[in-house]
């Protein structure tokens, strides 16, 4: 029976390499909670041939590359040279291990250090490599040549002061075999390895923004991100779109994703905002005023409509906009007025040619209607003077030569033409011609060639006529 004695020391311990260095990929794996600094019991009265042994257990699918052994002495003392490190597989029968994975002959350990070994020969040119998978356990174990003596002051293994984790600690004992050690210590063996785990996995990583970038399940969560899976790439992943409010550059607002919000020119007020509970900054124009003929800049919609103005639109200045245009207006016959609003010139369905324009020096395009030949068999698109010099029957403005019902004849060759009716006699039909057309219907007016206000032609002027003088007046179909 081996006899263990304990002597309590405090450590400043370096980590002594025997090759190379580790990287950053790889991860220690350990026992004990021993810390540079801190307490340690060593560990002694072993006989040569003894071993001291933990089990361990692999986080990843990887490679044991390097054994770390920690060594102190209770005074000074010089390295010695052990008789092997064995790392062994788990088979399940704790205290003894299994079959052997590797052996490293005579180790060097220096007193005050936690030895690294990372090769298996002298020259340091075979590394150690030893598959493992993510939670195989196995053993590593220190094969002693040289007896220790704690008291004496030979060096040897030694152990945490914070209790004996089951089933982690191993010692074959001669005599005795494989025993389980926490029997006999109060705290875990200060025995590692070092594994390397490999490039950590990436896949699809959704950001809170919604946005997807390919990254570490680590790195994903130092963003805020929710991890998708190994090997996911962003086409795969559905990554949830936040929205929020959006604030339009016309001052409106709307709930939509961050992506829509700059697509429209708005400012993104956050995720799950909401319109009722932000407020958007309202654009400036110019205003207009009616009863000044004034224009004043700077001002909001609400503001411009609360002083009685109309408001110009956002951005717009008095210097770029003219207030209260009038000019001429194209009407759908090709006639056209003088000295129109916008507005007026849209209410008689014309086309309004700028602010001071004038007919005279306006072109406005005549009109197309249905041209028919021989009773309406054959038909042509075309103005009335062109009618005229093919010698066919203009059926007047924006007619036209389908035949709907299908019969061979344009519908409207078989309406005939329509009866205009320039009511004002001032030689065109257009909003001019309203007044004077109510007071013919009304029996109030006086008629005057070439309208007696009788549209449709049945021979009176009555409630029949409305709807054909609408329709001459506006888009010049059947009467």
């Amino acid at each position: 029976m081996i006899e263990t004695r304990v002597r309590r020391s405090v450590l400043c311990m370096l980590i002594l390499l025997t090759g190379g260095l580790s990287l950053a990929n790889e991860v220690t794996v350990l026992n004990d909670s021993f810390e540079s600094g801190g307490s340690a019991v060593i560990v002694g009265n072993f006989v040569a041939g003894e071993r001291a042994a933990v089990v361990l257990t692999s986080p990843c699918d990887g490679n044991i590359v390097a054994v770390q052994i920690g060594w102190l002495a209770g005074g000074a003392a010089d390295p010695t040279v052990e008789r092997f490190i064995h790392i062994y597989e788990d088979d399940g029968s704790f205290p003894s291990p299994g079959p052997a994975l590797l052996t490293l002959d005579a180790p060097l350990l220096t007193p005050g250090f936690l030895n690294e070994f990372r090769y298996t020969d002298e020259n340091n040119t075979v590394p150690i490599e030893v598959p493992v998978v993510t939670n195989q356990k196995f053993y590593v174990a220190l094969e002693f040549e040289n007896p220790t003596d704690v008291l004496g002051g030979t060096p040897s293994v030694f152990r945490d002061t914070n209790g004996c984790k089951a089933g982690k600690n191993a010692l074959f004992a001669i005599p005795g075999g494989w025993l389980n050690f926490c029997s006999f210590l109060q705290g875990d063996l200060v025995i590692r390895a070092v594994i390397d785990c490999g490039a950590a996995p990436t896949g699809a990583c959704c950001k809170t923004d919604g946005s997807c970038v390919v990254v570490t399940s680590a790195e994903c969560g130092s963003l805020g991100g929710t991890y998708q899976g190994n090997g996911v790439t962003c086409g795969q992943a559905n990554c949830p779109q936040p929205s929020g409010a959006c604030c339009k550059p016309d001052g409106t607002c709307v709930e939509t994703t961050p992506a829509n919000c700059s697509a429209l020119g708005g400012t993104y007020q956050g995720n799950n905002t909401t319109c009722g509970g932000v407020n958007c900054p309202q654009p400036t124009g110019a205003c207009c005023f009616p009863s000044t003929g004034g224009c004043l800049n700077n001002l909001t919609s609400a503001q411009c409509t609360g002083a009685g103005g109309v408001w110009q639109g956002p951005s717009t200045t008095c210097g770029t906009i003219v207030c209260f245009p009038r000019g001429a207006c194209c009407l759908p016959d090709g006639s056209c007025v003088d000295d129109v609003s916008p507005e007026e010139c849209e209410a008689l369905s014309g086309l309004f040619q700028g602010d001071d324009t004038t007919c005279a020096t306006t072109n406005c395009p005549e009109p197309v209607g249905a041209c028919c030949f021989g009773g309406g068999a054959f038909c042509l698109d075309l103005t009335q003077g062109d009618c005229g010099i093919a010698g066919g029957t203009w059926i007047g403005p924006a007619t036209d030569c389908l035949d709907n019902d299908q019969n061979g004849v344009a519908d409207d060759c078989e309406a005939g033409p329509c009866v205009a009716c320039d009511t004002n006699c001032d030689g065109s039909v257009n909003g001019f011609d309203v007044d004077p057309f109510v007071g013919l219907l009304t029996g109030a007016g006086t008629p005057c060639a070439p309208c007696s206000g009788d549209v449709d032609g049945d021979g009176s002027v009555n409630g029949f006529d409305v709807d054909p003088f609408v329709v001459v007046l506006t888009v010049g179909g059947k009467c």
